[in-house]
């Protein structure tokens, strides 16, 4: 029998909180250890734990501690334990932020539930989860061969800005070269990963070790 994925979730919305609890709980192979109305709260339910669980879903926008606060209090505590986010929005600087500073995934909230028990079982058997930003075919291949996509210096330096708070004009700058020209750099790596997004590359390069994370 395969040991049960234990969960804490903390969700400001009642409404909110009590349908991801009851979704989970559906999945059969998962149980709801506790569930805390902001991220401080959180906190304070895992130092009087007496055992962790594996998982914390967390929401961005709530009193007290918000998602980003609470993430890195957790990750300061607990440099193991496996964070997934939850958000209503797909604000590309705040998701890198959050993957910076140790998350291990981030989902929707008009996510099917399908996608949430994917995201949960990716994150323990993964230690990430890639939503619909990383194709699988070329995680896959990456993963069986071991070969990475050829890139150029050019490249490897944008790569590398990527997850920073810099805008692709303030990276353009940095790099000393036209926007434009970060434009074109940024297409070719988005093709070599087989990603559409600033998320997916770096979520991407992450996994295959280009970059690390806090």
């Amino acid at each position: 029998m395969e040991s049960t994925i234990r969960v804490a979730i903390a969700d400001d919305h009642e409404i909110v909180l009590n349908g991801v609890k009851s979704i989970i709980l559906s999945f059969g192979e998962f149980s709801v250890d506790f569930v805390a109305s902001n991220g401080k709260e959180m906190y304070d339910k895992l130092l009087a734990a007496e055992s962790l669980p594996d998982i914390v879903v967390l929401d961005v926008s709530m009193p007290v501690w918000d998602g980003y606060a609470t993430l890195d209090a957790i990750k300061k505590k607990w440099p193991d334990m496996k964070v997934l986010i939850l958000t209503m929005h797909k604000h590309e600087l705040g998701i890198i932020k959050m993957f910076r500073s140790g998350a291990s995934g981030y989902l929707l909230k008009n996510s099917p539930p399908k996608e949430l028990k994917k995201a949960l079982q990716s994150i323990v058997e993964n230690g990430l989860y890639f939503s619909e930003l990383v194709s699988g075919n070329f995680l896959s291949r990456m993963q069986q061969t071991n070969i990475l996509p050829s890139l150029s210096e050019r490249e490897i330096q944008l790569l590398k800005l990527c997850p920073t708070d810099l805008t692709y004009h303030e990276i353009a700058a940095k790099m000393g070269i036209p926007e434009t020209t970060v434009a074109g750099h940024r297409m070719s790596l988005f093709e070599k990963f087989g990603v559409n997004s600033r998320t997916g590359l770096v979520i991407c390069a992450i996994q295959m070790g280009l970059i690390q994370v806090e």
